[in-house]
């Protein structure tokens, strides 16, 4: 039976004990030659040893410290793993004491992830993942089929191509299997094999492709040519690790066309790393500015770009109501610092930052421990950014993104 230890006298007396013990067995009747300082050493690392698996195992926090309510939590889960009267795991127990917690917070931005959701947050937040590189799309007929295949990938290495009808994953038809199911099939572990039947032009093959680390492609960039113009798109749609570094690369591969405006699409992106969009305002702005203030508790501190860099050409910002966290801190920074212009829909108003505490286990606890406020100090959580231009999104017929048009007709023109 799994049973968290409270019955901490015992243990420590026993150690104790043996120590002394030990001392008055060799030392005190000099069995054992030690010089003064060797004694006074041994002494010292004796008491610090004893204050440490004490507190440690007693508190469960550090050698000094004390909580009678972390013991009654111990006590409790020990008590129903022990008498309640129906078989308990005790694994999902404990697990629910950890959620008891975060619910506590009463904050709908702290949460607990299990071992499964903390991977795929993890995969996420951190742009790389053990797989194929390769999407997987639902057509209306219901067949599934290849994406788009990214460079230097397993897939393309293996000749995986665009459009590829995909019909079995290790000999296993996916046929009725949703997407999600499909992709657990395809990732692994880096190194192992997988087999993928494709219909290609009516004919079958059968590939076999080793999965490796493959970097999600969160940045795309388009150079948009019109009226002897030259217009920079980039769209973000997450602030993983590597977003900053493809968010730089993409921006210079369009500056190398001498574009003389930029658009940054944010629509539809909910945050990510806080460093991640430190890195990529600070592309931007004058060094020495402000970035973005962050609270904790009553103590506010003032966040400054460091960098050499800057731009000065207009800037739009495309926005709407999924905009969030991350996304917020950019467009709040671009519209206040660098006057850049937010068009689209109001964003989702999220104006506070996690951080992530991982469990042995591999579960994840992420809690809220900071606000964050515009640079001019202005409180977006619950409100959003409002756009300096509204534009609300129109469904048309042809394909025609009417908010991203609206963006170029307003650099056009500006």
């Amino acid at each position: 039976m799994n049973k968290l230890n409270i019955n901490i006298k015992k243990k420590n007396t026993s150690f104790f004990s043996k120590i002394n013990k030990w001392y008055k067995k060799n030392i005190k009747k000099n069995k054992l030659k030690l010089n003064l300082s060797e004694s006074i050493f041994v002494m010292i690392i004796t008491f610090l040893i004893g204050l440490i698996i004490g507190g440690v195992v007693m508190y469960g926090k550090g050698p000094f410290g004390s909580d009678k309510s972390f013991n009654q939590f111990i006590a409790t889960y020990n008590e129903i793993n022990d008498f309640y009267y129906k078989e308990v795991d005790s694994e999902k127990l404990l697990e629910a004491g950890i959620k008891g917690m975060v619910n506590y917070l009463g904050d709908p931005y702290s949460t607990y992830m299990s071992v499964e959701t903390a991977n795929e947050f993890n995969e996420e937040v951190e742009g790389v993942y053990h797989g194929i590189g390769a999407e997987i799309i639902l057509k209306e007929d219901n067949t599934i089929h290849i994406g788009k295949v990214y460079e230097d990938s397993p897939a393309e290495k293996a000749g995986l191509k665009t459009d590829d009808i995909l019909i079995k994953v290790n000999g296993e038809d996916v046929k009725g299997l949703s997407l999600n199911d499909i992709a657990s099939k395809v990732k692994g572990d880096v190194g192992t094999n997988v087999k993928i039947t494709i219909k290609r032009e009516n004919e079958e093959k059968e590939l076999t492709l080793t999965r490796d680390n493959v970097d999600t492609i969160s940045v795309t960039g388009e150079l948009i040519e019109k009226d002897e113009r030259k217009i920079g798109y980039l769209n973000v749609s997450i602030f993983a690790a590597n977003t900053a570094k493809q968010f730089e690369n993409e921006l210079k591969k369009l500056e190398e066309k001498k574009i003389d405006s930029l658009i940054i699409d944010l629509r539809n992106n909910q945050g990510g790393y806080l460093n991640c969009v430190t890195d990529i305002i600070s592309l931007f702005i004058k060094k020495g500015l402000p970035i973005y203030e962050l609270k904790i508790k009553d103590d506010i501190e003032i966040v400054y770009d460091k960098t050499d860099e800057e731009r000065k050409y207009k800037i739009v910002v495309l926005v709407n109501s999924t905009s969030a966290s991350a996304s917020e801190v950019l467009s709040g920074a671009l519209q206040e610092t660098y006057k850049a212009t937010i068009m689209g829909t109001k964003t989702f108003g999220k104006g506070r930052v996690q951080k992530v505490y991982a469990l042995p286990s591999g579960a994840l606890v992420k809690y809220t421990y900071q606000e964050w406020l515009t640079p001019l100090g202005n409180y977006i959580d619950g409100k959003g950014i409002t756009p300096d231009v509204e534009v609300k999104y129109v469904i048309n017929d042809k394909g025609i993104d009417n908010q991203k048009e609206e963006a170029i007709k307003y650099l056009l023109n500006n």
